[in-house]
This record gives C-alpha cells, structure tokens and sequence, in this order.
C-alpha cells in the first residue's frame, strides 16, 4: 500500500473510531456512572465475559502490561469485585472471575448500555438494521482477530441473496473495473441459470453465515442427467477462507452425491480463491488443457 493511500485509510479509521466514541455508549465508556476508570471498567468486562480466566488472557486480550494488571487485580480483590482461586495444576497463576458485588456493579451499567442501545435500535427500520449487523460484522472481521470457524453455519438463500453474491463477486474481483465487470456478468449468468433451471430440486445454494452475517456462498447446477457444475465459490475477506470454502465444498459433494449425479465439474478460475488445493483434498482431478477439474462419484457417499 503507498503511502498516500495508507495516510488516507489511517484518517478514516480515526473518523469511525471518533464517531462511535460520541454516538456509542459502550460499557466502558459509562465512567461518569462509576468511581471505576476506563481501564478498570475494560478489565471487569473483560473478566465478565470470559467468566473464568488468568491475568495472562486479561492481558493478551486488551495488551495491558502484567504488572499494572497485577495491582489493578489486587486492588479489585480488596474491593470484593472479584476473587482469585489457584490455578489446577499451576498454583504460580490464579483463576479470575467476578464476585457477586462486583456482577451487581457491572450488571447496573449494562443496563444502561442496554437500554440505550435497544432505543437507537427501535428507531431504525428492519433494513436498517439488517445492514447495521452486517455493517458491524465486516468491521469487526477485517480490524479484529481471525473468526472461530466453529461459529460458521451453512443455510439456504434466502430473498436477497443471489442479488448479494453478484454484488460481491463482481467487487472482490481482481485487477480492476474490467474485471469486475466480467466477473459481475459471469456470475449474473450463472444465477440466471440457477433461478431458472427446469429442474430446481437438482440444483443447491449454501450460504456461509458468522455470527448472522453472510462470509461466503457456493452454486451447484445440474448440467445433464449424469453431470452438475460448481458453479460459484467465494468467501468474504478477513474470514478463514479455507475451512469455510471445505465447508461449502463439501455440502456440494454431498448434494451431488445424493442427488444420483455421477460427477462434478469445476473452473479453474472461481473468484476470488485458488482452487487446486480446496478441491484435491475431495478427490478432484485436473482435466488437462480444459482449464476445468472433476471429481467422479462413487458409492453412497462421496465424502
């Protein structure tokens, strides 16, 4: 990234970060309702929400230097908010969590917080808040630690979404506005199909969805009696692409599979992951000089 394109992320990051400080009332923003710091109240919600913990985690999660925290816990144990209880099978560390007093402290301000959020929630209509929640999980994917993948489901589409995966095809697409604009006419081609297939119930669509919002989506499309195509395979960015595109791969090759097919066939050029090695691992097979892979099914089961 040069340096002035670097320079001007930097100062929008700082704009988000200023306007959610004066329009969110975030927990441990509340100070002027507790004796407690800024920092104190980051590390009693930090031990909340974890609900058992070290002063290790405490620290790695919010980069507090460990003596500082030390004190601070010290201080905190004094006060009854928390206790501290050996560690099993390390007695140098201590397991953190809250008392009762101090879960009464915290649970007054999250009320607070509560309510305040619950009112501008109310204001909005269900669009807008489908796009906030959306809005909100990009944010946190791109600027925060990668997602547990475990918290990935896949489900059906729903009204919307074909419109989303062109949108997204279309913007994740490499090397400029021409490419996108192929890209987006691919893929608006290959909904088409989908949507107006003769037969729907031997085609299948999954979405990806972390924690409510969608990160990825797969296409499967029968292209004769014996023979469907992987359509369509793309994952949001900042997400663990690998194990979610397995995910979706797989759901595919189960489809297919049951649906009495006898093989798949795939591009080699699905945006915006490399293929070869989501695909070899499922039994796929490069077609040589067809730009294409296939996977023959066989059995019951084909993974």
């Amino acid at each position: 990234m040069d340096s002035s394109m670097s320079n001007g992320l930097t100062a929008a990051v700082r704009r988000f970060q200023w306007f959610y400080a004066c329009h969110v009332r975030a927990p441990h923003e509340l100070v002027e309702q507790s004796v407690l710091s800024l920092t104190e109240m980051r590390v009693l919600f930090a031990v909340m929400r974890a609900g058992t913990c070290t002063a290790a985690d405490i620290s790695r999660t919010l980069g507090l230097d460990t003596g500082y925290l030390s004190r601070m816990l010290t201080q905190f144990e004094c006060a009854g908010l928390i206790e501290r209880r050996p560690f099993s099978g390390d007695g140098r560390r201590n397991q953190v969590s809250l008392t009762t007093t101090g879960e009464t402290t915290l649970a007054a301000l999250s009320t607070h917080v509560r309510d305040d959020v619950s009112a501008t929630l109310d204001a909005m209509t269900r669009d807008q808040r489908a796009q906030l929640l959306a809005s909100m999980g990009c944010v946190q994917r791109l600027l925060g630690p990668n997602g547990d993948a475990a918290r990935v489901r896949l489900r059906g589409p729903r009204p919307g979404d074909f419109g989303w995966i062109v949108e997204r095809e279309a913007q994740l697409a490499p090397d400029g506005m021409q490419a996108q604009c192929e890209r987006e006419t691919r893929i608006a081609i290959v909904v088409a199909d989908y949507l107006t297939a003769p037969d729907p119930l031997r085609n299948a669509c999954w979405i990806a969805e972390q924690d409510g919002v969608s990160v990825g989506a797969s296409l499967l499309i029968g292209v004769s009696a014996g023979s469907a195509r992987l359509s369509a395979l793309f994952m949001e960015p900042g997400v663990k692409r690998g194990g979610i595109a397995r995910r979706l791969i797989n759901a595919c090759v189960t489809f297919a599979t049951e649906a009495g097919y006898d093989r798949i066939v795939c591009a080699s050029d699905l945006n915006p992951v490399p293929v070869a090695p989501l695909l070899r691992p499922f039994g796929f097979e490069e077609l040589s000089g067809q730009g294409e892979w296939e996977k023959r099914l066989k059995g019951p089961r084909a993974f």
